[in-house]
């Protein structure tokens, strides 16, 4: 096994997880609703916990693994298309983290606890809709790095 192979074993696990931490965050609440409101806040709070502890080591690994993969190459470079997808989609899940995902777990909660129907849709309405791009986002970067855009 080479440095390489080992990069991009991280790297494609990072992804992975990204991706698959997504889809569980899309399937979770409509289960968590059926098994009261307790769980459903609850699954709201652990999602801001999992954007400093899963999402961000994550995307570090995939940060870190993929500059260390264009480094090691010497086909591409930083301004070859499917890095620079990459790299972008990386700002764009740290904003939408940051920005979207962290504080709308929190007001999700809040509003479940509440019992406020319409502060739960918008929350709820507010998370699904940018969790869709966020994945949709992800799957065409993927795409393109399989396929290596150049």
């Amino acid at each position: 096994m080479t440095y390489r192979d080992i990069l991009l074993i991280i790297h494609i696990a990072g992804a992975g997880t990204w991706l698959g931490a997504n889809v569980v965050q899309a399937v979770v609440p409509p289960v968590g609703a059926r098994l009261g409101t307790a769980v459903l806040a609850g699954w709201y709070r652990l999602t801001s916990v999992l954007a400093r502890r899963l999402y961000i080591p994550a995307a570090i690994s995939i940060l870190v693994t993929g500059v260390l993969l264009v480094l090691e190459n010497e086909a591409y470079d930083f301004g070859t298309t499917f890095v620079t997808i990459g790299m972008a989609m990386i700002v764009v899940g740290a904003v939408l983290g940051t920005v979207v995902f962290g504080p709308g777990g929190g007001a999700a909660a809040e509003a479940v606890e509440s019992g406020d129907e319409s502060r739960i849709r918008s929350a709820v309405a507010r998370i699904t809709r940018w969790g869709l791009v966020d994945t949709l986002l992800l799957l065409a970067t993927i795409t393109v790095m399989v396929i290596r855009l150049d």
